[in-house]
């Protein structure tokens, strides 16, 4: 008698041990699905092109988030400073009406590593880039130029960096 109670206390025992690692198995199964799903999510694929550079800072636009409208240009603006390892993405909006555009947000990334160091929201001032002679709206000026004049060419791959590239 005092036998049996003991098998049956011991499967007992074995049975929870198993429904816990089951629960802990599924737990833990569910988080990794979570931050896979997060992480897919979170990076998408970029297709750089180059458009210019000044003073040791290239310029290229992920040719994927382009969008023309009529009065209206939005893109992905990266500037690489290989001095520095470090490489920003600006999402850009154009006012063409207006002759001006506008940093809505700023990623930025370990050059090297292409891991994400910080990130914000925060939209930029409003800067013109018409009759510019020098600098950075300079250069914005040959982006848009670009982005208006851009067309997905499978067989056209010049200027193309980073077919491809995973990021945050």
């Amino acid at each position: 008698m005092i036998t049996n109670n003991m098998i049956n206390c011991f499967k007992g025992a074995v049975a929870t041990v198993a429904m816990a690692f089951l629960l802990m198995g599924s737990i833990f199964g569910a988080a990794e699905l979570l931050s896979t799903t997060s992480t897919a999510e979170a990076t998408h694929r970029v297709d750089r092109h180059f458009v210019d550079s000044l003073d040791g800072t290239g310029y290229y636009v992920d040719v994927n988030t382009i969008n023309v409208w009529d009065n209206e240009v939005t893109a992905d603006v990266y500037m690489v400073k290989a001095l520095y390892n470090s490489m920003y993405c600006y999402g850009v909006v154009y006012n063409l009406e207006n002759q001006s555009y506008q940093y809505t947000y700023t990623k930025i990334y370990q050059y090297d590593t292409r891991k994400l160091t910080s990130y914000s929201e925060v939209p930029s001032l409003v800067y013109g880039y018409s009759n510019a002679a020098i600098g950075n709206n300079m250069i914005m000026e040959e982006v848009l130029r670009f982005c208006q004049n851009y067309r997905p060419d499978p067989n056209n791959i010049m200027n193309n960096t980073d077919v491809g590239e995973l990021l945050d």
